[in-house]
């Protein structure tokens, strides 16, 4: 909800960034993902995405961001893009509501871009320039940002959807556009209604001591009725100064945020703090599988050994992550990010135990499969993926597998646990049969059952076990394997 100032985090934006540029080139999707965090921690509410630069197929590119992104942090996204086929393509994998930045007032922008925001009920920045510019007064700045607004009413898109950005221009070429700014900026405000955007960086660009300019002006853009700054949350002189303009109109009540945020601090400047590597734990919670990787490596050289890795740090983490998936202060993408960073992990184990010639320990076997007839496999991938981090050899058959295959492999490998999923409810009779056969077996396996068209009910009427997600899936593996 736009119900205050809302920071919105501007990083991940290739424009005079070399590391993400080259990250970009080199499909690093941690890299981005570190951005994303580090900024989700400093303080940003929302994040803009941009991935647009040279060499770099967008359309292919951006949605693939947008789905690591949302692997990793919860924060709402702002797809920030002039390729309308890349804007789509980011839109339709994109979970929950997302902005789009931007449309301008020029009628080719406003034909094109709002139809895709309405049809994916995203919110949208819409720049006061045209097809002639940007305007030189905040009064050609507000008719631009006037028809803009008519245009997205027309085809149904909400004033609380629209914000407007008036744009800032560097003072030390345009000095006097400062004030026409802010001008603009308290029209499109308190006259029109309207949430108001601005990457606030910009005023400073070509100047000393740019954190000084960009704190005083975006100071007095908040005054004039500024919403969403787009900045760099990593600024801390920008996130205290949002943090008193919070106290000062009252949105932070009691200030409460305030006094958390300063508590303790005497005003003197802080000592730098050198960059502190994260956790294992901490990197497997968030998904990020560089870090946590180069966490196992560390903690391996320092002469931890492989299970001990995995009895007491890995192991915990999944459990940590499956009980605040279940309590549902995680969700699906971090779970899927989260078993991604386990999987790193348990790959640099095996790697050092095998150099050691040590032997990982195989907690048990079982098999999993989509049954026939079925080509749905993510909610299987995942089981997959988490249970192999949990020490579980994991003989996966695949999709659309026939029963008599499942069933072969049970008898020659004297499987003790199979895990059969279907999606579709035209394949519930192939998993029906599969279960038939493998009960009709001599020593049957256990089994359990689960996809979206799988109720707890209906693997009691065939006698087996329900698993709704992957962390049931464990429970149900650990109660039969250990």
């Amino acid at each position: 909800a736009i119900d205050g100032v809302r920071v919105i985090g501007e990083r991940i934006n290739p424009t005079g960034k070399k590391l993400l540029k080259q990250a970009l080139l080199e499909e690093d999707l941690d890299y981005v993902a570190s951005l994303a965090v580090e900024q989700m921690d400093a303080g940003a509410d929302l994040l803009d995405v941009n991935v647009g630069m040279p060499g770099v197929n967008e359309e292919e590119l951006l949605p693939r961001v947008v789905k690591k992104l949302q692997s990793v942090v919860p924060l709402p996204l702002q797809l920030d893009t002039t390729n309308p086929t890349a804007l789509e393509a980011a839109l339709r994998v994109c979970n929950g509501k997302a902005a789009v930045n931007s449309v301008n007032g020029s009628e080719e922008s406003l034909r094109t871009v709002l139809p895709i925001v309405k049809k994916y009920g995203a919110a949208v920045v819409g720049l006061c320039m045209d097809d002639k510019g940007l305007p030189a007064t905040a009064e050609e700045r507000i008719t631009i940002a006037k028809r803009i607004k008519a245009a997205a009413n027309a085809i149904g898109i909400p004033d609380e959807d629209l914000w407007i950005d008036c744009l800032a221009l560097t003072v030390s070429a345009q000095q006097e556009q400062a004030r026409e700014t802010l001008k603009a900026l308290r029209t499109v405000r308190y006259e029109l209604g309207l949430n108001t955007v601005l990457g606030v960086s910009n005023i400073s660009f070509g100047l000393p001591n740019r954190p000084l300019i960009t704190q005083t002006f975006m100071v007095q853009a908040l005054a004039s009725g500024l919403t969403l700054p787009i900045i760099n949350p990593n600024q801390k002189e920008l996130m205290d100064a949002i943090a008193a303009h919070r106290v000062l109109c009252c949105e932070d009540q009691q200030c409460a945020a305030y006094v958390a945020r300063f508590a303790g601090d005497t005003g003197a400047p802080a000592a730098p703090k050198p960059d502190a590597a994260l956790s294992l734990e901490e990197s497997i919670y968030r998904g990020l599988q560089k870090e946590a990787a180069d966490a196992a490596s560390a903690l391996l050289s320092s002469g931890e050994t492989g299970m001990s890795l995995v009895e007491k740090r890995l192991i915990p983490s999944l459990d940590k992550v499956g009980t605040d998936y279940e309590s549902g202060k995680l969700f699906l993408p971090q779970l899927l990010g989260a078993a991604q960073a386990a999987q790193a992990v348990f790959d640099k184990i095996r790697a050092a135990m095998s150099e050691g010639g040590e032997t990982p320990v195989e907690k048990g076997r079982l098999v999993i499969a989509t049954v026939k007839g079925d080509i749905h496999d993510i909610g299987k991938n995942i089981v997959k993926t988490v249970l192999e981090n949990y020490g579980y050899k994991v003989i996966d058959l695949g999709r659309d597998v026939p029963p008599e295959a499942i069933v072969q492999t049970v008898r020659e490998q004297s499987i003790r646990l199979v895990g059969l999923s279907a999606l579709m409810t035209t394949t519930l009779p192939a998993m029906e049969e599969t279960v038939h056969l493998l009960q009709a077996l001599p020593q049957p396996p256990a089994i359990m059952v689960g996809g979206a068209v799988v109720t707890p009910d209906y693997a009691q009427k065939l006698g087996v076990h329900y698993a709704a997600d992957a962390r049931q899936a464990a429970g149900v593996t650990k109660a039969i394997l250990e």
